[in-house]
């Protein structure tokens, strides 16, 4: 698992919205062709111990299944080490929130957000998604111009990631289940912020998800702040995350390097740079 979704992963675990491991093919990097490949650095702190983790992420194949497959490496020693076998991905197709068919429980009134200085007139619809001995009721607010085309992104819930629509603007969601109670809500900081990396600037839309509750008899409160672009599609290129659960306080800010989008008919392999003593 990278280390951008592990340390977002790790407190919604205890949230009880997450999706687990699995040795089963995963959906991450749908956006990404073969021959794509990500830069992070996290800088974590746990009851105030720091630790600092970079690695590299490259999507490629695996040559005795032709399945997407992603290759994982950490930076030791001036250079990009490759961590385990390359671990399989699933078929990459992508798949809307839509194409999913999910039945709204209930529907309310059309409702008016203002964002920055736009006002957007929102379709407001309920659902419940149950298992993983939980229950999921999710509301979403969309803008129903269609005009609005957001980044793509994910919401974990009960193990599984479901992608938001791009016109998705507002989210809130409750979950209780035998071990776990919380409250959350996912709103929008920002739709233009600019953020660079490595040289080139990119447009992000900034979120912020707050949650509240308890898991296995302990308080839990989360906060993280998400920067997404169309640049890099479906991955984080910063996220802010701040977690108490119990006695136990976690801060982190992973933050995407340097990364390259191939095209989907990119050649098997692409070259990329080595970044020895470059970083």
């Amino acid at each position: 698992m990278r280390v951008g979704r592990l340390l977002f992963v790790i407190p919604l675990l205890i949230a009880g919205v997450a999706i687990g491991e699995s040795n089963a093919p995963c959906n991450d990097y749908r956006h990404l062709a073969q021959g794509s490949w990500v830069i992070t650095e996290a800088h974590v702190r746990t009851n105030g111990s720091p630790a600092t983790i970079k690695r590299k992420v490259t999507v490629t194949v695996d040559p005795s299944t032709g399945r997407r497959a992603i290759e994982e490496s950490r930076w030791v020693n001036d250079a990009f080490e490759p961590v385990g076998a390359p671990r399989v991905l699933d078929d990459g197709a992508v798949r809307g929130f839509d194409d999913l068919g999910l039945t709204p429980a209930s529907q309310q009134d059309e409702q008016v957000l203002t964002i920055g200085r736009k006002r957007y007139v929102c379709t407001v619809a309920t659902y419940v998604i149950a298992g993983e001995g939980r229950s999921t009721t999710l509301t979403l607010w969309r803008d129903q111009s269609g005009a609005t085309q957001l980044p793509p992104r994910t919401l974990s819930i009960n193990n599984k990631d479901l992608p938001l629509p791009a016109d998705a603007l507002q989210a809130d969601f409750v979950v209780e289940g035998q071990t776990v109670s919380s409250k959350g809500e996912r709103r929008i900081a920002s739709l233009a912020a600019p953020l660079r990396v490595n040289g080139q600037t990119c447009n992000c839309l900034v979120e912020e998800t707050r949650l509240r509750g308890t898991s296995n008899g302990k308080p839990l409160a989360l906060d993280v702040r998400e920067w997404y672009c169309h640049d890099l599609p479906g991955e984080r290129l910063r996220t802010l995350t701040s977690m108490t659960s119990g006695a136990m306080q976690v801060e982190s800010d992973v933050a995407v390097l340097d990364f390259h989008v191939a095209r989907p008919d990119a050649s098997a392999v692409h070259a990329s740079p080595q970044h020895r003593g470059s970083r």
